[in-house]
């Protein structure tokens, strides 16, 4: 598309003309690169079982596998923060959820903890080195969207969304974003989603604005103490008559909602932070369902707006440029800026492993169990073969040979130790020696 075209498309979008959202259709080319895009890593895959999990249990996860970033600005010989990804997606017609960490050690360390705060889920790591992310086959058209804040565009993305302190969810809301990822199931068409966040730990003073920005004291002291609003009228009046009107300064009286929300912003003093990115990507054998997909999930992260504050997220269709460059990064598990970060109440909300509070049957449930099976104290299985750590009498023990080094009897001979071909099995080579198991009776019965 040449220049001419996109900044034609680019206004038509502005004036709401016409589809925001733009496709790229897959060549065998394109296909290649992003494979090749795709890191050098193991995926974490998870099971969910619906007695266990939810919004809470991702708060603790969250927060145990945080490891705090640079202070300030960057500095040589300062420690790399590792960026990691959680997905959730919708691959033949089944939801399933999925972590890519950024190194090694950190993927050894969100296995333990998943095992921790989610006990009943099943846990697997892929064996292929490059975590997959959309089923991707030539002909298909792929759509995607990115969400940013809605609210502080001037950069100051301290204000929450919506989680589980504030106003609280009634219900999960990935019942809802699940759902739409699924669509209509008379469908014919096939279609594959993915909601992607990457997360990446903030420093441990995310809170306090940096050497440039404003601080969450500064943000919730700004709600608690407001300034009037002024628009052009007020402009006009205050350059008609500058001594009778102002236009910076004038305080107002906060109201009810005002006050709340600078308690609400003040609550995340000292919490851990992650910077963010959201992107949702879908795959479709026909270019009008891949958009529909990603619009239709877009539209459902409206459950995270925050009524005090007024933030949430505003969807931004990707198309052209914009969408190959979400996509390259997509595959490539890479963020794309800073500018969002959220305390781990409010990003648990983005990244949790769900229970039966959602009702979506297509999402890859297990059935079972992992929890409560063995005691941690008790004895290995190693401690019930060698017979010197076995604290209990020989005649107690299942075996007693004496040319066995285990207290469980062989089930393998050596083969220079086996019976000549065609022996039967149904002669005793010891039958001249006594047999002292025999009772006197049994002794004249044989002989007789």
């Amino acid at each position: 598309m040449g220049l001419g075209n996109r900044a034609i498309g680019g206004t038509k979008r502005k004036l709401g003309i016409g589809s925001p959202y733009g496709t790229l259709e897959l060549d065998a080319d394109r296909i290649e690169r992003l494979y090749e895009r795709t890191p050098a890593r193991h995926s974490v895959s998870i099971q969910p079982n619906k007695e266990g999990g939810g919004i809470t249990n991702a708060i603790d996860l969250l927060t145990a596998v945080h490891t705090a970033g640079k202070k300030g600005l960057p500095v040589i010989g300062s420690r790399d923060v590792p960026t990691h990804s959680f997905e959730m997606r919708n691959i033949n017609g089944r939801i399933g959820f999925q972590y890519v960490m950024g190194s090694e050690k950190a993927q050894r360390q969100i296995e333990r903890q998943l095992e921790t705060f989610y006990p009943n889920a099943h846990v697997n790591v892929s064996e292929h080195p490059h975590p997959g992310l959309l089923p991707l086959e030539e002909g298909r058209h792929v759509a995607a969207a990115v969400l940013k804040l809605r609210k502080r565009t001037d950069g100051k993305h301290l204000y929450p969304i919506r989680h589980m302190d504030i106003e609280g969810f009634e219900n999960d809301p990935y019942g809802s974003i699940t759902a739409e990822m699924i669509g209509e199931r008379e469908s014919d068409v096939v279609s594959d989603i993915a909601v992607q966040t990457i997360f990446e730990p903030a420093p441990g003073d995310w809170w306090k604005g940096g050497l440039f920005g404003t601080s969450i004291d500064d943000v919730a002291d700004e709600l608690k103490n407001p300034t009037k609003e002024f628009g052009l009228v007020d402009a006009l009046k205050y350059e008609a008559k500058p001594d009778e009107s102002t236009l910076e300064g004038e305080a107002r009286e906060a109201s009810e909602k005002d006050r709340k929300a600078s308690k609400i912003v003040r609550e995340q003093r000292g919490e851990k932070g992650f910077r963010l990115n959201v992107r949702i990507l879908a795959v479709s054998d026909d270019p009008d369902q891949a958009i529909a997909r990603v619009d239709e999930t877009a539209q459902m992260f409206d459950g995270y707006y925050e009524s005090a504050t007024e933030q949430g997220f505003e969807i931004c269709p990707q198309w052209d440029t914009k969408l190959r460059k979400t996509l390259n990064r997509a595959f490539a598990r890479e963020r794309a800026d800073r500018k969002m970060i959220m305390g781990v109440r409010a990003a648990a909300g983005l990244m949790h492993i769900p229970n039966e509070t959602i009702n979506t049957q297509d999402v890859d449930w297990s059935l079972t169990s992992h929890s409560g099976d063995v005691p941690a104290d008790a004895p290995r299985f190693v401690d019930w073969q060698v017979p010197e750590t076995v604290d209990w009498d020989d005649p107690d023990r299942s075996h007693t040979a004496d040319d066995w080094a285990y207290a469980i009897g062989p089930t393998w001979t050596p083969p220079d130790e086996r019976e000549p071909e065609g022996f039967d099995g149904l002669v005793d080579e010891r039958e001249d020696e006594p047999d002292d198991r025999l009772t006197a009776d049994d002794d004249t019965e044989a002989e007789a």
